[in-house]
């Protein structure tokens, strides 16, 4: 009996810590916003006898930033405002380390891939023998082969986050080649089914991949697009189709001080500051509306992060 009463003291302990107690509710996943470049491919390929289209160039490019955006982790600029990025930015930071006030897009990281391998050949003897079990063996077959060199740049410092290669390959030995090499590009159906379209769609996933495990470790930010002192607000440029939503919170950080090589003038690192805390109100598409928790005399450019634990 005695053991009985202390295992029910345990018991009730826990049931009152428990009611007391509620854990700390997982966050909901916050999309990035990224910029793709379009893939950039060499002058010519198939030693020189053909070059890829512009429009099968631009379909590939799609099909790789659709992969993205499929993974439900990132925001990524079209490809007009991509273009504004570079032609308004040119993907440099300012002497204060601060983004522009004037910036008309914003990304968290610019995504650079160079096509080095595009590549469709006959492999084989061409003469084959049928061996029974076997199948025919010596047979000639074609050979398709895509690679991508792939270079993460964070897009206010022109930093190389990282640097990794994507490959895919196929083969087949049904692939006909009448009319020439040329003919897998009649139609993008004709090339997506062929074995270059094959070994491309593998490099592209391949490189999503890539892309995602690289990226996951860099945190999420947005930056303060407006600041209202009278009222309090904070209007951030991240909305729902970023996952934002109404009560979630943010730090909010300003850069204040940037370390650069004094040889070459490349920044090195930045130190940065919380300055305050916001919870956020109402959300819109492209925009957050949040109110002041902590914190005062917040600038447009100033950093948004998530917030950090601070216990319970």
């Amino acid at each position: 009996m005695k053991i009985s009463a202390k295992f029910a003291v345990v018991l009730a302990a826990i049931a009152i810590f428990g009611a007391a107690y509620t854990a700390p509710i997982q966050q909901h996943k916050l999309k990035m916003r990224i910029a793709v470049a379009p893939l950039e491919y060499r002058e010519s390929y198939f030693d020189g006898r053909f070059q890829v289209p512009v429009e099968f160039r631009n379909a590939i490019y799609e099909k790789l930033v659709k992969k993205l955006i499929d993974t439900g982790r990132f925001v990524v600029l079209e490809r007009e405002a991509y273009d504004e990025l570079v032609r308004e930015q040119q993907i440099k930071e300012e002497a204060t380390g601060e983004s522009r006030r004037g910036k008309i897009v914003w990304a968290q990281a610019l995504i650079k891939g160079n096509v080095t391998d595009f590549i469709l050949r006959r492999r084989g003897t061409g003469v084959s023998v049928s061996i029974p079990r076997f199948g025919r063996i010596g047979s000639t077959f074609t050979e398709a082969k895509m690679t991508v060199n792939l270079r993460i740049f964070d897009v206010d410092t022109s930093e190389v986050l990282a640097m990794d290669e994507a490959s895919g390959h196929a083969t087949s030995t049904s692939f006909s080649w009448s009319g020439g090499i040329g003919s897998i590009f009649a139609t993008w159906s004709a090339f997506d089914s062929s074995p270059l379209g094959k070994a491309t769609t593998k490099a592209i996933d391949q490189a999503v991949e890539k892309i995602v495990k690289r990226l996951q470790k860099m945190p999420w930010s947005a930056k303060v697009a407006d600041w209202d002192h009278e009222s309090g607000e904070i209007y951030i440029n991240a909305g729902a189709g970023m996952g934002v939503r109404p009560g979630d919170r943010f730090d909010i950080s300003r850069v204040i001080r940037v370390i650069r090589d004094p040889e070459t003038g490349e920044v090195l690192g930045k130190r940065e500051a919380t300055i305050g805390v916001i919870e956020v109100s109402e959300v819109e598409e492209k925009f957050s509306v949040a109110k002041v928790i902590s914190g005062d005399g917040f600038e447009v450019g100033d950093i948004v992060r998530e917030a950090r634990a601070r216990g319970w």
